[in-house]
């Protein structure tokens, strides 16, 4: 028997016919209350989605990497200067670079085979524990290495200043490449909201140690301590969060077989990162620490286009592996047009903010910094273009396309290589720039065409 109390209707939109239960004596399906209660149904409705709040915990992760970011390029370039903020991002990029060169693409193991879900609980503690172990010696070691190096042969650095400070990330780098293992886990698990709290925790104590670092007048080099203190933190939350499931009892079967898929996504893996990063290393060896310092200062606010989409594919990765599996191809598809989709409207709407945004903080930096608007809009171009494709870019990973995404990867790099080379050789920093956005509209032209060819899906 129907509810007497309740009127049911219809109501018409663009996309699907929705229907609604009101009350009776409710306001009937027009003007401001009907739309505030509409808004508000869309919402909840939205919320019961895991993928959606998945995607709003990734958001809230990714604006606080955003605004530590933003904040430590500022308050660096400020107080410190050009020269400091070159030093500190150079810094940084070997940091980065060789994280990825000594994690051995392990991660991408646990979020891909945990992700398939076909394994019992002793299983993915083994494939964690086996990684931790195998991240822990190989990172520790390699991180010895090059602090070694950078003491004993400072000229294989770009600058003795930069010689002098690598050794304190290195100190870092070994938790960093753990923190990485246990992140893969909670993605793997589709646990995303563990992932974006170990991402928040990371970035507040980053901006929290520079900010004091910097304004009780440190030296330059003391804010690089930042990594270390919030690795740290991180991997002691993750081992207490994750006490019960890390499993000394591993095999020797269990560590092959992760290494074996491990490298076969390294190479891959550490090439796509030596796109992202080398750039600054490279030109570091061609423009002096100040200009170095002025271009990754353009270049971070143009790489900010790249978070939503990096969010996007953060929680889209496990979705591929699993739908890709079992042949759910129209599951996929669907996911991919409505990804696409808002990617397209929200980076769009991010590339005004930066334009009109760019100028202003520009006025209230240190005065090397003015003028480079013109710098910055031929930066922007290029990474515009490829974050409107850039959420896709773990497709071929997560599809076991292992080989095609080398040769896409490789393919990006040494176009990149060359042209930042000989760009930044020729015409100096605006050359750094241009070069900058050409490497954008290769990594988009690249990505399209190796999906489409591989998978036969389009992405645009």
């Amino acid at each position: 028997m129907s509810n007497p109390s309740v009127v049911i209707f219809v109501t018409h939109s663009s996309d699907c016919l929705t229907t609604q239960r009101l009350q009776v004596g409710a306001t009937p399906p027009n003007g401001r209350r009907w739309r505030t209660f509409m808004i508000k149904e869309n919402i909840e409705r939205l919320l019961k989605s895991r993928f959606s709040r998945d995607t709003v915990w990734l958001i809230g992760a990714q604006a606080v990497l955003m605004i530590s970011g933003f904040g430590v390029n500022l308050i660096i370039g400020k107080i410190q200067g050009a020269d400091a903020l070159g030093v500190f991002s150079q810094a940084l990029a070997f940091y980065t670079i060789l994280s990825t060169f000594f994690a051995l693409g392990l991660n991408n193991t646990i979020t891909k085979k945990i992700a398939e879900g076909k394994r019992s609980t002793e299983e993915t503690q083994s494939i964690l524990t086996s990684n931790l172990i195998i991240t822990a010696c190989f990172s520790g070691l390699f991180s010895f290495i090059v602090s070694t190096i950078a003491m004993k042969r400072p000229d294989f650095f770009s600058s003795p200043e930069l010689a002098a400070v690598v050794h304190i990330p290195m100190l870092a780098l070994p938790f960093f490449n753990i923190n990485k293992n246990f992140g893969a886990y909670f993605s793997g698990l589709r646990l995303q909201k563990r992932f974006a709290q170990q991402r928040i925790l990371r970035w507040i104590i980053i901006i929290l140690f520079v900010c004091g670092s910097v304004f009780t007048q440190r030296p330059a080099e003391h804010t690089l301590w930042c990594f270390l203190a919030a690795e740290v933190t991180v991997f002691l939350l993750n081992l207490f969060q994750l006490r019960g499931r890390v499993n000394l009892k591993i095999s020797t079967d269990t560590i092959v077989d992760n290494l074996k898929f491990g490298m076969k996504t390294y190479v891959a893996e550490l090439i796509s990162v030596l796109n992202a990063s080398l750039d600054v290393i490279l030109i570091g060896y061609f423009l002096t620490n100040a200009e170095t310092g002025i271009y990754s200062f353009i270049v971070y606010f143009a790489k900010t286009l790249y978070i939503f989409p990096g969010i996007m594919m953060q929680n889209f990765s496990p979705i591929v592996s699993k739908t890709w599996a079992s042949g759910k191809l129209d599951e996929l598809k669907s996911r991919m047009y409505s990804i696409r989709r808002i990617n397209r409207r929200v980076v769009s709407m991010q590339l005004i903010a930066l334009l009109i945004g760019y100028p202003i903080v520009t006025l209230f930096i240190k005065q090397e910094f003015n003028n480079t608007f013109s710098l910055f809009v031929m930066s922007v171009a290029g990474a515009y273009i490829f974050s409107l494709i850039s959420w896709s870019g773990s497709m071929l990973i997560m599809t076991n396309k292992l080989n095609e995404n080398i040769a896409r990867t490789l393919l990006i790099i040494l176009l990149s290589a060359s042209c930042t080379l000989g760009l930044t050789y020729v015409f100096g920093l605006t050359g750094s720039c241009i070069a900058y956005s050409v490497n954008g509209m290769v990594a988009f032209l690249a990505t399209r065409q190796f999906i489409q060819s591989s998978l036969k899906l389009s992405v645009t």
